[in-house]
């Protein structure tokens, strides 16, 4: 499925992420097929370290995927998703929701962390003034945390 950030313009090319949409095929190509060798060799304990080491970033994946999803369904909004920067790297700005309320100029912004202690509110509140100037000009903006507790 092809992903553009909220509020991009729909020609724009070089903002456009591709993600599998069905979790378990997403799952399935992330662990299992790229560990196929593994597999093949009954190599499992080198899997399950891979798993456990890069666990944590799927599951946060999902869990954004999952709040976004949540929210979408509670309605009010013209436009969901994520926003990004095309530059790479640690610079790059990129904000886990972004939501575009339907009545007026307001928009919901959070942040999707596992644990709450992860969280670091200076650096969200500093990608909230970046994408205000970027996007947002002019809008009200709501602020929240979203974590495992919240489900």
């Amino acid at each position: 499925m092809k992903f553009r950030p909220v509020m991009s313009k729909p020609g724009s090319k070089n903002t456009v992420r591709f993600r599998i949409s069905d979790n378990f095929l997403q799952f399935w190509f992330r662990f299992i097929e790229r560990s196929r060798s593994m597999i093949e060799l009954d190599n499992y304990n080198d899997l399950c370290k891979v798993v456990i080491r890069d666990y944590p970033t799927f599951s946060g994946l999902m869990l954004e995927k999952y709040f976004r999803q949540k929210l979408t369904e509670e309605g009010g909004f013209r436009e969901m998703g994520s926003w990004w920067e095309r530059k790479a790297g640690k610079d790059a700005n990129e904000i886990d929701i972004v939501g575009i309320r339907a009545e007026g100029k307001s928009a919901l912004v959070a942040e999707v962390k596992r644990n709450a202690c992860n969280y670091d509110n200076k650096v969200f509140m500093a990608k909230i003034e970046h994408i205000k100037t970027k996007i947002l000009s002019g809008y009200d903006i709501e602020s929240r945390l979203y974590t495992i507790d919240d489900m």
